[in-house]
């Protein structure tokens, strides 16, 4: 439900945006050419942003790769 939230809080400050820089005047054409061109904005910010999650989490899952658990330890052990 929250994401819902979410979504509605971004079409109505989309909206408010138009309207604030367009003097409180609304004309469709406008209108569309101002939400393409600001969906493609968020959608490059989202891109980016996973991006640099998915690098995070590739730098985390990768700097422990040659680590041991404690179980793994104490059967190299008593392996010996």
């Amino acid at each position: 439900m929250k994401i819902l939230y979410f979504f509605g809080v971004v079409i109505v400050l989309l909206f408010l945006g138009y309207l604030i820089f367009n003097n409180f005047s609304f004309d469709n054409i406008s209108f569309s050419n101002f939400l393409i061109s600001s969906i493609f904005v968020f959608l490059m910010c989202c891109v980016v942003i996973g991006g640099i999650l998915a690098f995070i989490s590739y730098g985390r899952k990768h700097s422990q790769k040659d680590m041991m658990t404690i179980r793994q330890y104490y059967n190299y052990k008593n392996a010996r």
